[in-house]
């Protein structure tokens, strides 16, 4: 996915020894343009990690690593993963998008945010579902963001079905053997455990793949999967070759 790089001065280095736990989907009440601009004043005190734009560009202002200050205020909250303190601008990664509350979403920008969403919950282990891919509202309930028109279950089903399409992942033919480090499981068709169990191989076994990618699912801060000549993924970490040799 190409990202261009804004970069907002508005943020936090670092998440107070946090990781992101969620995504919080907002709608920008304008254009990417001018989020760009205002992300960009001091002043505004506001950014977000990301924006989206109707015709599929992603900007990023904040490093994913770091706090963007998209959703610190609190109102009659309905999200029950929400903490006491801090402010859940430094457990979640927030993603605008191009239009106003009423505004339907082109195919460009749900399809490129949808792609988004999943390489972002890949990245960071969060789970596909409604607890951890949440509207702003769902903290913030003055506000209808991201709007009327997105539906976030849909929304969801969409970025669960993308992390199950092997297509998503960046997979590369190579062949080899690796062996189990501990009882692992083989998960069918996708590099993630979302993916069905396929079988389970006891911790020596010798297992033959086919490819490989090193964008599945992180576990452990490891997203290196195998992929057998089945179409069966197995989690390189839990091998003796937890990076494929290139």
């Amino acid at each position: 996915m190409d990202v261009v790089w804004v970069g907002s001065p508005n943020k936090d280095k670092g998440r107070e020894a946090l990781r992101p736990m969620a995504v919080v989907i907002h709608i920008m009440d304008g254009t990417l343009q001018g989020t760009d601009t205002w992300f960009l004043d001091p002043a505004s005190r506001v950014s977000a990690h990301y924006g989206v734009g109707t015709a599929g560009a992603v900007h990023q202002y904040v490093a994913e690593g770091d706090t963007a200050w998209h959703a610190g205020r609190r109102y009659q909250p309905t999200w029950k993963l929400i903490k006491d303190t801090p402010n859940p601008n430094f457990y979640t990664i927030g993603v605008e998008h191009e239009g106003q509350v009423d505004t339907p979403w082109s195919d460009a920008m749900l399809g490129t945010s949808t792609h988004l969403v999943m390489e972002i919950c890949n990245r960071w282990s969060i789970a596909i579902d409604r607890d951890h891919v949440i509207g702003h509202r769902e903290i913030y309930a003055r506000k209808t963001c991201p709007g009327t028109w997105i539906d976030l279950d849909d929304f969801v089903a969409r970025v669960r079905r993308l992390a199950l399409d092997p297509a998503s992942y960046n997979l590369v033919d190579r062949s080899g053997s690796v062996q189990a480090r501990l009882d692992l499981n083989l998960r069918a068709g996708a590099p993630t455990t979302l993916a069905p169990i396929a079988r389970t191989v006891p911790g020596g076994s010798t297992l033959e793949y086919a490819g490989s990618t090193s964008n599945g699912l992180t576990v452990n801060g490891n997203a290196h999967w195998y992929r057998s000549s089945d179409g069966e993924f197995f989690w390189a970490g839990a091998t003796t070759g937890p990076v494929p040799a290139t």
